[in-house]
């Protein structure tokens, strides 16, 4: 509710403000894609992206592994000699991001975002628990990123842009919910809202245009800055790639196909609190990954008077390599639609 109204009241506000210079479809990359694009001195924008991931069946490297092999599997605890006790079936995670860019000038832009997440995990206990299914749910804000994006080069066929940023621990990493072995479990890592660390982000965008076409690549680095968190773990740097095309079929509409690369390392350290004979969610040994995902987009920017030159962006994107280290569920798809309008 607090997200719709918050949507309602920005698109509301901008509707009585118009900005004087035309936009087309393709001035931005991918909905996807943040901090692809500066804005001009005194400029403001604001966003609103609405995304849905879905993860199904657990794998180790790139072999899936079904349901009972998982429980027979050794987990992380007493020198892989136990086993697990649950196993994840599904995950589904609903992401509201909201954000805002400010440029002082021609050559700086200001970006700050957040989000809100709600997430819900389905796990099976093993056949001499009774093997049935439960639900654990969690919800709140997530980290937030302050980041300056800085102009390196600009002319009309090619724009070069360095980013740099922190990410601030706003996101709870104390979820917790009722399970079969407690009323009040500190649920998996991947059931938490942040990571708990001030994280350094550094980032690369370069957009090359050769007619209606559009080339763009982003490179992006993000390290934790403040050593393991309160509960005594840090995540992996993470390293990610993009790369994609668009085409601008008319002034309103452009279409764009994405290959994203995302490598993370392992986990430094775990929660003591979570016990990794429970289930594969909570064995900190169950980290680090290289994907590989293809993406399909749709911008669209109206043009007329009411409403002019807000933008809408939609954007699936599909796994095509999947390479996990220990046993951790496998992404099936994610989608994201946003709203864009820049001041």
């Amino acid at each position: 509710m607090f997200n719709f109204l918050a949507l309602t009241i920005l698109v509301t506000i901008s509707f009585f403000i118009n900005a004087d210079e035309i936009q087309l479809a393709d001035s931005h990359g991918p909905i996807s894609i943040m901090g692809d694009h500066m804005h001009k001195k005194g400029e403001f924008m604001f966003s609103y992206r609405f995304g849905q991931m879905k993860m199904n069946n657990v794998a180790n490297g790139t072999k899936k592994i079904n349901t009972n092999s998982v429980m027979l599997s050794p987990n992380g605890a007493s020198n892989n000699l136990g086993n697990y006790m649950n196993a994840p079936i599904s995950m589904k995670m609903n992401m509201h991001m909201f954000g805002g860019m400010y440029a002082p000038s021609d050559d700086l832009t200001l970006m700050i975002m957040t989000s809100y997440q709600d997430k819900i995990m389905t796990q099976q206990r093993m056949p001499m628990a009774g093997g049935s299914r439960f639900n654990v749910n969690s919800s709140g804000l997530g980290d937030t990123r302050i980041t300056s994006l800085i102009n390196i080069f600009n002319n009309d066929l090619t724009k070069t842009i360095f980013g740099t940023g922190l990410s601030l621990p706003t996101g709870s990493i104390d979820q917790r919910d009722t399970t079969p072995a407690s009323s009040n479990t500190r649920l998996g890592y991947s059931m938490q809202n942040g990571t708990g660390t001030y994280d350094l982000l550094f980032f690369l965008n370069n957009i090359n245009k050769i007619g209606r076409f559009k080339i763009g690549e982003q490179l992006l680095y993000k390290k934790a800055l403040s050593g393991k968190n309160s509960k005594n773990y840090q995540y992996g740097d993470v390293f990610e790639f993009n790369i994609w095309s668009s085409y601008r079929w008319i002034d309103n509409v452009s279409s764009s196909i994405k290959i994203n690369y995302n490598y993370q390392k392992k986990m430094n350290g775990s929660d003591n609190e979570m016990n990794p004979r429970m289930s594969p969610a909570m064995d900190s040994h169950n980290t680090r990954h290289n994907k590989i995902n293809l993406g399909f987009g749709v911008n669209l920017v109206n043009t007329s008077k009411i409403f002019k030159n807000h933008r809408i962006g939609i954007e699936g994107t599909f796994p095509i390599y999947q390479n996990l280290r220990g046993l951790q569920m496998q992404e099936t798809f994610r989608f994201m639609i946003g709203w864009q309008y820049a001041i």
